[in-house]
C-alpha cells in the first residue's frame, strides 16, 4: 500500500508539472499527504484484521474499502481545516475546501478500488495455487502403484509359512508404509522421511533380492530437520523403479543427507538402466510434482537440482534449515 501510494503522489505531482508548480516541491507535500492516508489505513486495517478475518470475503473488503474512504475524508479535512486556520487565515474557501474533499475522496475511491481488486487476485491466485499442491499432494498420496501393493502381498503369502517371521516384519513395513502415506500432513522430518524410505525398501527387497543395495550416507543430528511430507519416498521409489529394476544385476542406490551450511542437502543416486535394460517410461510426475511443492513452500529458497551422467542419476534437494534444526546434537 506504501509503494502503491507514492507511485499515486508521483502521477499527481507529473499531472500539475506543466501548471507552474515545482516537480519537487509537489511531490513532497503530496507524497506527505498521501502517505498519511496510507498508514492510516493500513493501522485502522491491521487492527481490524482479526474481525474482519472472520467475514466472508466480499463483506470484508467492502469495510476495508469503506475505511479507506473514511481515513481519507478525515485527513482531507483535518488538511483542510489546517490550512484555513494556519497557513492562510485570512483566504478561506469554503468552496475550494469542498472541492478539495471530493477531489481526494473520488482519487482515493478509484485507486482503492484496483488497489483491492489486485489483492483479491494475489489471494485468488495463491489459493489457487495452494489448491492444486493440496490436489498434488493428495494425488501423490493415493498413487502408490498397484503393482507394488500386489508384489508386497505376494511376496508375504509367500513367505508366511517358510518364513513367518520375515513376513510377520514385511506386514509391519506395509502397513508403515501406507500409514505414512495416507496420513493428511503437509510436514515432516528428517528422521520420518528416511524410517518411510527404509520401510518401503524393505519391501522392495522381498521382491529384489540382492539386486537392490543400498548405501545410506546420513549425518547424525539432522533428524529434527523439517522438510515437506513425502518428499524423500517419491525419490526412492523413482531410484528402484527406474534404475534397479530394469537391470539384470540390479545395481546400488545412495541416499545422502547432511548440512551444508544452513542448508539441509538431500541427495537420492540410482544407475541408469544400460543398454541391455528395459528401461521404464516416467512422465517425471514426483519430480516435477516436489519441485512444485517446494516453490509454494519455501517462497524459492529450495531448490532441486537433477544431474544425469554416462552411468547415474541423481536427484538433489537442498532445503532452508532453521536456527533449531541446523543445531548440532553430536556432543
Amino acid at each position: 500500500m506504501i509503494l502503491m501510494a507514492e507511485l499515486l503522489a508521483v502521477i499527481l505531482s507529473l499531472a500539475h508539472s506543466g501548471t507552474g508548480v515545482h516537480f519537487w516541491r509537489a511531490l513532497a507535500l503530496t507524497s506527505l499527504f498521501i502517505q498519511w492516508i496510507a498508514l492510516g489505513s493500513i493501522a485502522a486495517l491491521c487492527r481490524l484484521g482479526p474481525w474482519l478475518n472472520r467475514r466472508p470475503p466480499v463483506v470484508a473488503a467492502a469495510i476495508a474499502y469503506v475505511i479507506v474512504i473514511l481515513v481519507t475524508l478525515g485527513l482531507s479535512a483535518l488538511t483542510a481545516l489546517f490550512l484555513d486556520w494556519v497557513v492562510r487565515p485570512d483566504n478561506v474557501n469554503l468552496d475550494r475546501d469542498l472541492q478539495f474533499l471530493m477531489r481526494n475522496t473520488l482519487i482515493s475511491a478509484i485507486v482503492t478500488a484496483v488497489g483491492l481488486r489486485y489483492m483479491y487476485v494475489q489471494h485468488d491466485w495463491k489459493r489457487s495455487i495452494e489448491a492444486r499442491t493440496g490436489a498434488r499432494l493428495a494425488a501423490l498420496q493415493a498413487r502408490i502403484r498397484p503393482h507394488f501393493l500386489f508384489n508386497s502381498m505376494n511376496s508375504i503369502a509367500a513367505l508366511i509359512r517358510s518364513r513367518p517371521a520375515v513376513a510377520e516384519t514385511a506386514v509391519l513395513d506395509l502397513a508403515s508404509v501406507f500409514r505414512s502415506v495416507l496420513e493428511e500432513r503437509d510436514w515432516s522430518t528428517l528422521a520420518e522421511e528416511l524410517e518411510l524410505s527404509r520401510h518401503y525398501l524393505s519391501l522392495e527387497a522381498l521382491r529384489l533380492g540382492d539386486r537392490l543395495r543400498i548405501e545410506w550416507r546420513i549425518e547424525p543430528g539432522l533428524d529434527a530437520a523439517r522438510m515437506p511430507a513425502l518428499s524423500l519416498q517419491p525419490l526412492v521409489e523413482n531410484a528402484v523403479y527406474h534404475g534397479i529394476q530394469p537391470r539384470p544385476s540390479g545395481g546400488t542406490i545412495r541416499i545422502d543427507a547432511r548440512r551444508d551450511g544452513m542448508k539441509l542437502v538431500v541427495v537420492v543416486e540410482n544407475p541408469l538402466p544400460g543398454p541391455d535394460a528395459n528401461p521404464h517410461r516416467g512422465n517425471g510426475m514426483a519430480v516435477d510434482n516436489l519441485r512444485e511443492r517446494l516453490a509454494l513452500a519455501y517462497d524459492g529458497r529450495a531448490k532441486l537440482v537433477v544431474e544425469q551422467d554416462a552411468e547415474r542419476f541423481s536427484v538433489q534437494l537442498r532445503l532452508p534449515m532453521e536456527a533449531k534444526d541446523a543445531r548440532d546434537d553430536r556432543g
